[in-house]
């Protein structure tokens, strides 16, 4: 009688923490890079914002110091479009105080109602669709697809932008100097806090 010993063969599986182990090693390796690329893309964003921040603030000091040597060859008063002096006379108003705050939008290269003569300043007034005092705060800038311009416009090729636009001037020497402070704040998403960028720039009437 013969006998045959069959020797028992033992598969030997994952366990149940070993998988667990694997899926942590794995979900460590792909989380990282694209934590990376999250950053990146965030980076790039906030760029990108920042740069439009600053042409958007240059724009409007171009723009300011674009009416007052507009003001000083017509012969009207330098800053008379952001002062109480309304409508202007040519020459120095009675009211040489600049002080307040101001919208701007710079598709207006007119900047009056009227466009009087370099003699004839009296019934001219400052157009408000360019200019505008701010109550309270200025409202948030839209761009327009089409013309690829930033402004206040509406309409159906208007997107509203986050980026809201202050502009204050500051008489610091009664007609002679003004102190032209432009901040441009926004949001890059509704959980981080405002963003905020100024540019300061003195302005001589000369």
């Amino acid at each position: 009688m013969s006998i045959f010993n069959f020797s028992s063969i033992k598969k030997r599986g994952f366990t149940l923490i070993e998988a667990m182990v694997a899926i942590s090693i794995l979900s460590l390796a792909v989380t990282g890079p694209l934590l990376i690329a999250q950053k990146g893309i965030g980076s790039a964003v906030y760029a990108r914002d920042q740069i439009t921040a600053y042409y958007l603030a240059q724009e409007a000091v171009e723009y300011i110091r674009n009416v007052r040597d507009t003001n000083r060859i017509t012969g009207a008063w330098w800053l008379s479009q952001f002062s109480s002096c309304q409508p202007y006379n040519s020459g120095t108003p009675s009211c040489s105080t600049i002080n307040g705050t101001y919208k701007i939008d710079a598709r207006y290269s007119n900047f009056t109602n009227d466009g009087g003569t370099p003699t004839n300043y009296a019934d001219d007034t400052v157009n408000a669709s360019a200019i505008a005092v701010c109550s309270g705060t200025c409202g948030t800038l839209s761009f327009d697809s089409s013309t690829k311009l930033y402004g206040y416009g509406s309409g159906s090729t208007w997107k509203t932008t986050p980026f809201t636009r202050t502009i204050t001037i500051d008489n610091t020497a009664s007609n002679k100097e003004a102190l032209v402070t432009v901040t441009i704040s926004w949001n890059t998403n509704l959980f981080s806090p405002p963003r905020i960028f100024t540019v300061k720039e003195y302005m001589f009437n000369f």
